[in-house]
């Protein structure tokens, strides 16, 4: 397996990551929290192709840059395995109080993003412009959910 067809891979699945993000803040923003708890256990699958890939970079002799950022990634994606499916919690979207897991959560997803975003670069100019688009659609998503979701806390008032 050469390393062309290890990143192009890596790029494909950082594509779905995203995509599935969007879909996890769409939900969230109609509140349909059934459907997001049914996404969670495929979500954490995303876990095994990101680790295999990274495993194939190791043994190909990948640069550190790959491996780096293939680590980063395996580590929000491990941690969200452990946030959301092995402690069993029920997600607090909007807490009052931030619990430490919760903001941990929220600064490993950005690492996480931001060390696909730098894996694309590190593969081709097109491919990091690509995944930083992908990045700020997803923040998009996360904006229209806070957007609506601060709208409906307006008018429970």
């Amino acid at each position: 397996m050469n390393n062309i067809l290890i990143d192009n891979l890596v790029v494909v699945f950082s594509l779905v990551f995203y995509a599935f993000l969007c879909v996890v803040y769409v939900l969230r923003s109609y509140q349909r929290e059934k459907e997001e708890l049914k996404l969670a256990l495929v979500f954490s699958l995303q876990l095994v192709p990101f680790m295999l890939l990274w495993i194939l970079n190791i043994y190909i002799g990948g640069d550190s840059g790959r491996l780096i950022t293939g680590f980063l990634i395996l580590v929000f994606l491990l941690y969200d395995l452990w946030y959301r499916l092995l402690t069993k919690k029920k997600p607090v979207h909007h807490p009052d109080h931030w619990p430490r897991g919760l903001i941990v959560y929220l600064i490993l997803l950005q690492i996480g993003c931001i060390a696909l975003n730098w894996y694309g670069f590190l593969v081709g100019k097109v491919y990091g412009n690509m995944l930083v688009i992908s990045y700020f659609v997803m923040l998009g998503c996360f904006g229209f959910y806070q957007v609506r979701h601060k709208r409906r806390k307006k008018n429970n008032r």
